[in-house]
């Protein structure tokens, strides 16, 4: 069963650190920044690694190289 978490979601992008496991990272999913004037470009959002949301999209499985 695929646990619907940002960390298997195919929009998150983890902040890779060589000690230990992501725990927060970018949600790809872009999203409309806000300014002192009003909504801004489009960018990533931080997120948790264990936070969910209604647009999950389960990560592809990348092929298998021989």
């Amino acid at each position: 069963m695929v646990e619907y978490l940002c960390k298997a979601c195919e929009f998150f992008s983890p902040a890779l650190s060589c000690i230990e496991k992501p725990r927060w990272g970018h949600c790809m999913r872009l999203i409309k920044a806000q300014d002192r004037c009003g909504p801004g470009p489009l960018q990533p959002r931080f997120t948790w690694a264990d936070s969910h949301c209604d647009d999950f999209q389960p990560r592809q499985s990348s092929p298998i190289r021989r």
